[in-house]
């Protein structure tokens, strides 16, 4: 997925995601067995991938930040380096530098417990969460990377919900985002993706996916789900409601 999300030549957010998935939304002993991988399959690692075939600079480097993450992975939390952490990044985002040294060094080498107290911290101290002034600083690729990966760290169940809930809204489904939100997460937290999604939008997610979807594709993508293809096959529409923050 990585290869091809660099390859496409678009450098689309859509595409990239897949990257700020792989980097923050598992532990470190995984994106690594990952970087292994690819240099295996592709005689080149995922870093000089993002270097040839990534053209923006500012997504190029946060992409190199958060890929070649030396993340610590011992859970221990420092309340005084959240504090300081938290400072960092506001003052950051205030300037709308959104690729300030900073932010990345922050996002790529804190503990997963360490980033999670540090963004409740930020909102704390400045009324509003890291992700809510983000999305205040425009519209734009680097913006949208730095919220997917914010919210990887910070609740991945929550992320892939919202990624298999765009994935099937409006007319076709995006097989692309569905089949990579349950196979990618099939083997990790699938059954908490599935409390996030009712609890945010206030539906089930094997009846929307069935509803969306239909024969062995159907099955296949049921049963990754934990559930019986053959029960209950009620194609329910899916109700269009708002995400909630």
């Amino acid at each position: 997925m990585a290869n091809k999300a660099l390859k496409a030549m678009t450098n689309k957010f859509k595409e990239l995601q897949v990257l700020v998935e792989i980097a923050c939304g598992n532990n470190i002993v995984y994106v690594n067995r990952v970087r292994e991988t690819y240099i295996s399959l592709y005689d080149s690692t995922i870093e000089e991938d993002i270097l040839d075939f990534v053209a923006d600079v500012p997504l190029k480097k946060t992409l190199l930040a958060l890929m070649s993450s030396n993340r610590h992975s011992k859970e221990i939390i420092k309340k005084d380096i959240a504090v300081e952490d938290a400072s960092k990044m506001h003052d950051a985002i205030r300037k709308k530098k959104l690729d300030d040294d900073n932010i990345l060094w922050i996002l790529s080498t804190r503990s997963i417990s360490q980033l999670r107290h540090t963004f409740a911290r930020y909102q704390q101290l400045f009324e509003h969460s890291l992700e809510q002034d983000l999305a205040n600083c425009g519209n734009d690729a680097l913006q949208n990377l730095l919220i997917a990966a914010i919210r990887c760290t910070a609740n991945p169940e929550k992320h892939f919900a919202k990624v298999i809930r765009d994935s099937i809204l409006g007319i076709g489904t995006d097989e692309e985002s569905l089949n990579r939100a349950i196979v990618s997460r099939a083997e990790i937290d699938l059954l908490k993706v599935e409390t996030e999604y009712a609890a945010m939008y206030n539906s089930n997610l094997v009846n929307d996916v069935r509803g969306d979807t239909s024969g062995s594709y159907e099955n296949f993508l049921i049963t990754l789900l934990g559930k019986d293809p053959i029960e209950g096959q009620d194609k329910t529409k899916i109700k269009p409601v708002e995400m909630k923050k």
